[in-house]
Parts: C-alpha cells; sequence; structure tokens
C-alpha cells in the first residue's frame, strides 16, 4: 500500500471513530483531531456525505477541523436559548460560518494558553444547553453521569441515547474495516438517526 492510501486509510478511520454520529444524522457537529499531512484527505473522505468541514486550530503537529451537518447546526443555533447563552461569549451573528470562524479564534487562543475553554463549543456539538449550563457551574464537577458529555440532568434519557451513540460509532468503524466508503456507511446509519430522533 503507497503512502498516500495509508494516509487515506489513517484519516477515514479518525473520521470514523471520531465523526460518525454527524455522519448519521444525528449530531450537528463533532470535532476531527489529525496529523498535518492527513489534511488534504478530508474533503475527498466527505464526498457525498452532505458533511461539512471548518477548520478551528493549527497545530505543529496536529490539527482540529469541526465536522457538521448545516441544516443540524443552524438549527441549533437558531434555538433562542443556546443563542443567549453564547451571546455571553461575544457572538453576534449566528449564521453557521460566522459562529464557526469566531469559535475557532477562541478556540486557538485556549490552545496556545491565552484564553479559557470556549464552552459555547458544547452547543455547536450539539450538547443540551442544561448539561453545558451545568458544567459550567460545577466545574465540571457533580454530574449524574459521564459518557459523550458530563449530563447533569435527566441521566436516564442520556444514558440510553449514549447506548445508540455507541451502537453507530461501532457499526461505522466495522464498515470502514469492512472496506465501505464513508458515503455509503452514512446512508446505512440513517436508522440510527431515526432511533434517536
Amino acid at each position: 500500500m503507497n503512502n498516500i492510501s495509508c494516509l487515506r486509510c489513517s484519516i477515514k478511520g479518525n473520521i470514523g471513530l471520531q465523526c460518525s454520529l454527524v455522519l448519521s444524522g444525528i449530531k450537528p457537529s463533532n470535532l476531527l483531531i489529525y496529523s498535518n499531512h492527513c489534511e488534504g484527505c478530508i474533503s475527498e473522505e466527505l464526498k457525498n456525505t452532505g458533511a461539512e468541514h471548518m477548520k478551528l486550530y493549527t497545530g505543529s503537529k496536529e490539527s482540529v477541523s469541526i465536522i457538521f451537518n448545516r441544516e443540524k447546526l443552524e438549527k441549533a443555533l437558531l434555538d433562542e436559548e443556546n443563542r443567549e447563552f453564547i451571546k455571553q461569549y461575544g457572538y453576534e451573528d449566528f449564521s453557521v460560518n460566522s459562529v464557526i470562524e469566531k469559535l475557532a479564534g477562541r478556540y486557538t487562543e485556549f490552545k496556545e494558553g491565552r484564553a479559557e475553554f470556549p464552552h459555547e463549543m458544547g452547543i455547536v456539538l450539539g450538547y443540551p444547553l442544561e448539561d453545558v449550563s451545568g458544567f459550567i457551574e460545577n466545574n465540571g464537577k457533580n454530574y449524574l453521569y459521564s459518557g459523550y458529555w458530563k449530563v447533569y440532568k435527566n441521566a436516564e434519557e442520556k444514558i440510553r441515547l449514549f447506548k445508540t451513540y455507541k451502537d453507530i460509532k461501532k457499526y461505522f468503524v466495522e464498515q470502514i474495516e469492512n472496506g465501505k466508503q464513508i458515503y455509503q456507511i452514512c446512508f446505512e446509519c440513517r436508522k440510527f438517526a431515526e432511533i434517536a430522533a
């Protein structure tokens, strides 16, 4: 296998592990952490999936991009309570691109040790506001359950949701290992999205 194929497999596996919930239509977005030399493969792997990506941070060896479903992220950003929450961090334009661009600046400042973690990222990633607020109020402690995020309310409901998330991720990675393309797996996983909706 040549180097390009190896890189492609590496980024494909990372996308499956880190972003299967977005690609399955459940979450509005997820972070993708990848080696800088893999960056050119991301767009190719996301072809025909309906997902988009924008870079949040460029490190010396690794970078972070956000993989997102524009329609679902727009819906999250239209929510009035979510908007009121992120306004306190200086957001005024709630269009998807504008929010991601501002988040990228704030996340870069955090990564470079110049600012605190941008907690509004939880809203962009589709975490419930009650849990994002709970995390801030409790400094990340006193949670009811810790899974894909720290849960502060409605634990039983979210434990069931996390089980669905785990099943999707497992299926996604298995199908990648079986040689399927990401866009093919996306459509197969729509049934999971219906279950979790």
